[in-house]
């Protein structure tokens, strides 16, 4: 891979993995009394393994890049995709009365 194209990468994991500790601790503040933490985990787990990834990339610079490119894509996707649905505004459910 060229030296531009890894410093590419490398920014783009920087800001989706920040981007994704970010939405983690959004949406933790957001659902008090802090009941459901572990909600939203899937934010945190996933930013915190596209904090890693420059790291992976660098040691493994002579490799193609194919299948980095497809591991960055996928993982930015999936924070983009957790960020929708842990912030999404959800309507409150009508109370149904005790039969």
């Amino acid at each position: 891979m060229t030296d531009s194209l890894v410093l590419a990468i490398d920014w783009v994991c920087w800001i989706a993995a920040l981007a994704a500790i970010a939405g983690y601790v959004l949406a933790f503040l957001r659902n008090r009394p802090y009941a459901r933490p572990f909600n939203s985990l899937g934010l945190l787990l996933t930013g915190g393994a596209l904090l890693t990834l420059p790291t992976v990339i660098a040691g493994a610079s002579a490799s193609p890049a194919g299948p980095t490119l497809f591991v960055v894509v996928t993982l930015v996707a999936a924070v983009a995709f957790q960020l929708i649905a842990a912030l999404r505004r959800r309507g409150r459910r009508a109370e149904r009365p005790a039969a």
